[in-house]
């Protein structure tokens, strides 16, 4: 049986870097739809300055929530699991208050750097929110102290930084990478 998996980027969009991790899901047996800030076109940044301003002038957080929302609303096809990374993660976590639950079974965020902003919200699916250890606009220990208060929702740090996941960002690890590719792995059996 295919898993499907449902994968949010970050602000590098679809990069030598995700491109990786996608085709370490494909080989795994995943069926994975992918989705980005930049309607799917490859992209080359220098840097995090230099995609985040890509991001901010094409995209935005807003913009990017209602991708996430459209793409369930549209959906034929449900999801085995949905992946989120950084911008993609809190996107991700503002559509997962909406979704209906028959179209994901579960949902994995990398890093969401801006869902400090969206506490209020409240997954419909079980839900796994995974940070590095440290994060600029909030105490990591403290948010992940209230997202475990939410039904459903387990969240952790890691030894590792924001970006950790993607070998665009100045914080890629490698270990860290394969730790949680190895994770990931294990829910698509």
């Amino acid at each position: 049986m295919t898993t499907h998996v449902l994968v949010l980027s970050d602000i590098f969009g679809l990069c030598a870097g995700l491109e990786r991790l996608l085709a370490d899901l494909n080989q795994a047996g995943a069926a994975v739809q992918f989705i980005d800030p930049y309607q799917g076109q490859i992209q080359h940044f220098a840097d995090e300055a230099q995609a985040y301003a890509a991001y901010s002038r094409e995209c935005g957080h807003e913009t990017y929530a209602a991708i996430a929302a459209q793409v369930f609303a549209n959906s034929k096809q449900p999801f085995d699991l949905a992946i989120g990374f950084s911008a993609g993660a809190t996107a991700l976590w503002r559509a997962l208050a909406n979704t209906d639950t028959r179209l994901l079974k579960q949902a994995i965020l990398f890093y969401p750097g801006q869902i400090y902003q969206h506490l209020a919200l409240t997954p419909a699916v079980p839900t796994q929110v995974i940070f590095g250890h440290s994060e600029p606009h909030f105490a990591v220990t403290d948010i992940c102290s209230q997202l475990q208060q939410k039904p459903g929702v387990t969240a952790v740090s890691t030894d590792y930084a924001h970006g950790f996941m993607n070998p665009a960002s100045q914080a890629f690890d490698e270990a860290g990478y394969q730790q949680q590719l190895s994770k990931l792995l294990k829910r698509l059996v």
